[in-house]
């Protein structure tokens, strides 16, 4: 059996912060080698890094989360994600949870200098970016295509755009990171958009404890129903199930250039 990975797992929420070690030890059992634990509220990153610190397979983000940006600006952000980086540079394997989204009210402006910061800080220390996109894709491609030839490598976490956005982040050679959604019933656009991402640019999250997949929505999600995504991916594409999942943890590691 091809070991998987996890490439999005918020430890730092409500559900997830007291059963870590517990999560860890399931996810190993579900053939899960490695989990990327990530940071959405900078001014939290000291707990989340205190979370996951014993635990040598799991990797972390830092970033902030675009609908947390009232509470600051792109100043705080570029000092906190400088500082941190230099404190953590051994853990930290990129900058993100980061991005727009447009679908709450959070003034647009205010998001986009938040935005520009992380890409900045990215770009100077050439690490990948975990991106957030909701509601907001002409305002991302523009802004991916200004930073694309200075950023190292692009992620669009939990895919969820349209087959033109799809097509424009294709050509920015972008990766993409697949959740429970494309199990979902009223997914099928989704699941038809999902057939024109090239494999050697896809790897697989649960976005713990969100996004359940089928048939366990409405449970907390976890690492060990990662396998359910990736099944569904090979059910949706044709894909065989070992070849996808070690083209996926390879596209993983190269992705966040983990050598092991």
């Amino acid at each position: 059996m091809n070991n998987l990975i996890d490439s999005h797992v918020n430890f730092g929420h409500e559900l997830l912060k007291n059963s870590v070690s517990d999560i860890c030890k399931e996810a190993l059992e579900n053939n899960i080698e490695r989990i990327l634990s990530i940071n959405s509220n900078i001014f939290e990153f000291q707990k989340d890094i205190n979370l996951i610190k014993d635990f040598n397979f799991v990797d972390i983000t830092l970033g902030h989360h675009p609908n947390n940006t009232l509470n600051t600006n792109a100043e705080e952000i570029k000092r906190l994600l400088n500082e941190n980086i230099k404190k953590f540079e051994d853990r930290i394997v990129g900058i993100g949870e980061t991005g727009l989204d447009y679908h709450y009210n959070i003034p647009k402006n205010k998001q986009i200098e938040c935005f520009k910061a992380h890409l900045d800080v990215a770009s100077a220390h050439k690490l990948p970016c975990v991106i957030h996109m909701r509601d907001a894709e002409t305002d991302m491609i523009e802004i991916l295509s200004e930073y694309s030839k200075k950023l190292g490598k692009i992620l669009i976490h939990c895919f969820t755009g349209s087959e033109e956005f799809a097509e424009k982040c294709i050509d920015l050679d972008c990766f993409f990171s697949l959740s429970g959604i494309i199990t979902f019933k009223n997914a099928s656009k989704l699941r038809e958009t999902i057939k024109i991402l090239p494999l050697e640019r896809i790897i697989f999250e649960t976005d713990s404890p969100y996004l359940t997949p089928d048939p366990y929505r409405g449970k907390v999600n976890k690492p060990g129903y990662l396998k359910i995504i990736i099944e569904k991916y090979c059910e949706i594409t044709g894909n065989d199930y070992l070849t996808t999942s070690k083209i996926s943890t390879n596209n993983y590691k190269k992705l966040f250039k983990i050598n092991v």
